[in-house]
């Protein structure tokens, strides 16, 4: 007979006698949002920007009535957010870090918000699980760690979920439920002004009042709360789809794009097995759980909805997605991993106590803190985004030189080059016929290409600016700004860079070669008789020969093997 000190199974337990230390309740959401504010704001500034973020310091640097002009052109999608950004960065400048820090508090705000709501639906342990993961995704860090507006919608829609949630569940609150349905109302407002695709959280919202025990009066104010706000945002979005030919660029989803997705939202392709595992258990568990609303009925279709609506238009009609347009879906995943720890916890407590379940917790919070270190170690260097555009300031600073010209190659290129004023700002733009700031938008308005050579002729040294978004296409602008950049030399190469997103050159004029004054050649006379017209000196055909020559020879262009 085997000795066990575990007490019979019909014996009851004996009373827990120790007191128990209280937390407080906003212990768990400032633990969260302390470490989302850690993680973010390590080497913030150490990434370069990037051409959207181009947009971002172009749009700060202006007086507000200039910003305001932009919005009738293109960017109206971006223009709460860039309101909302304009009073900080004219009190703290446009660098790197001041200018993403933002983006860094509204990710701590919404670390916060997640422990919150995993909560209220899953208990304490399931949402400051849920918040230290939010906190530390790769995909949430490398948004907070970005002056655009994604950060701060991923913080709306928590919050609208909040008031989701608070606005349907059981309670002594349940008669006082209308405030919450205006704040409803309000919030879905901000999200769309911030993110119409991030409206499709309100369908996805209707999926979780289908899968909860709500009433029908909570159907009927629902209802109202989103009418409300849809009618409000009506204008906007009809203003803002005659601008859709800024997503003209996006490609049709391909194979592998449901992969690139799954890889997008766990952060890195070695998290999908441990991070989806944990999503899956949480949600199998957090199913069962009693409320007015399940965690994974809130948390499953928001995840798993506005991705499969973008997807299924981009695939039918046009395309409209792109894995940043989901991000406001990252803090449903966080929910989920966050009850599959929380099952982790409660499992190690049942077997074998307080101190196996603490094991347990902490191993697979090490692991994926583990897994995690590369791909938060990538997100961080400098050429990390799409375009290094720092690297590209840093060759003109070290390089150029007072009265130097340069030539965008398109309009897209001198918006690259709006992200470190600095250092473009003190070249002479040749092809430049009317500045963003007055023709309303990021890239202004180019000159005809034959209006270059004028312009060219003047200058000593020229660089030439191209681009990752520029395709080189015979007989378009772009071949023709070449051409004229070819024949206005000679020029003698004095440098080509190439960087992370696009490539720098810079062209030296050759200087003429000035021939000394020839004497007129001597034709000896025969017996004094006048030599006759067709009669061609020796002397002469010897130095025409010598002038004649290929133009250019010896020097470079711009156009690699290019003869003028």
């Amino acid at each position: 007979m085997l000795l066990t000190n575990r007490p019979p199974e019909d014996a009851a337990p004996e009373p827990d006698t120790r007191p128990r230390r209280r937390v407080p309740g906003f212990a768990l959401p400032l633990t969260a949002a302390a470490v989302a504010l850690v993680v973010s704001l390590f080497e913030l500034g150490r990434p370069s920007y990037w051409l959207d973020e181009a947009a971002t310091v172009s749009a700060m640097n202006r007086p507000l009535p200039d910003l305001l002009r932009v919005f009738h052109e293109m960017d109206l999608v971006h223009a709460c957010y860039y309101l909302l950004l304009w009073p900080w960065a004219h009190v703290f400048g446009t660098g790197e870090t001041a200018l993403r820090l933002p983006s860094t508090l509204v990710t701590a705000l919404a670390a916060a918000g997640v422990t919150v709501l995993g909560r209220r639906c899953a208990g304490k342990t399931a949402g400051l699980a849920s918040g230290l993961v939010y906190a530390s995704l790769v995909s949430v860090t490398r948004y907070a760690q970005e002056a655009r507006s994604y950060a701060t919608v991923g913080a709306v829609a928590v919050l609208t979920s909040y008031l989701l949630v608070r606005g349907i569940e059981d309670g002594p609150e349940k008669r006082r439920r209308w405030p919450w349905f205006a704040g409803y109302a309000l919030a879905v407002a901000l999200l769309g002004l911030l993110n119409l695709e991030a409206l499709l959280l309100v369908p996805a919202h209707l999926v979780t009042l289908a899968f909860s025990r709500t009433r029908r009066g909570l159907w009927g104010r629902w209802t109202l709360a989103a009418a409300v706000a849809g009618a409000a945002l009506a204008p906007f979005a009809l203003a803002a789809s005659r601008q859709d030919r800024q997503i003209d660029w996006l490609p049709k989803p391909g194979e592998l794009m449901v992969w690139r997705l799954v890889k997008f939202f766990a952060g890195d392709a070695r998290l999908v097995v441990p991070v989806l595992g944990l999503a899956l258990l949480g949600a199998l568990i957090a199913w069962r759980r009693e409320g007015a609303a399940s965690l994974t009925a809130l948390a499953a279709p928001w995840l798993l909805l506005p991705s499969l609506v973008l997807l299924s238009w981009s695939t039918a009609e046009q395309p409209v997605f792109i894995f940043r347009y989901v991000f406001f879906s990252l803090p449903a995943l966080a929910l989920l991993v966050g009850a599959g720890l929380a099952r982790l916890w409660r499992a190690g407590l049942r077997t074998s106590g307080r101190a196996t379940g603490a094991t347990t917790f902490a191993a697979a919070v090490v692991l994926l803190a583990t897994l995690t270190v590369p791909a938060q170690a990538g997100i961080r260097e400098q050429d990390s985004r799409p375009d290094d555009l720092r690297a590209a300031a840093r060759i003109v600073q070290e390089h150029g030189r007072r009265g130097d010209a340069i030539v965008y190659l398109a309009g897209v290129v001198r918006w690259d080059a709006s992200a470190y004023p600095g250092a473009f700002g003190r070249l002479r733009d040749l092809g430049q016929a009317v500045d963003p700031v007055r023709a309303g938008n990021f890239t202004g308005r180019d000159k005809e290409p034959v209006a270059l050579r004028p312009e060219l002729l003047k200058a000593d040294r020229v660089w030439v600016m191209g681009s990752r978004s520029v395709p080189v296409r015979p007989g378009d602008a772009v071949a023709r700004r070449h051409g004229v950049i070819a024949k206005a030399g000679p020029w003698r190469t004095l440098g080509m860079w190439r960087y992370r997103g696009g490539w720098l050159a810079l062209y030296e004029r050759v200087p003429a070669v000035t021939a000394p004054p020839r004497s007129r050649p001597a034709c000896v006379r025969k017996h004094g008789a006048a030599p006759r017209s067709s009669t061609r000196c020796p002397d002469r055909r010897r130095a025409s020969r010598k002038t004649r020559h290929p133009s250019g020879s010896g020097t470079s262009g711009p156009v690699s093997g290019t003869r003028r």
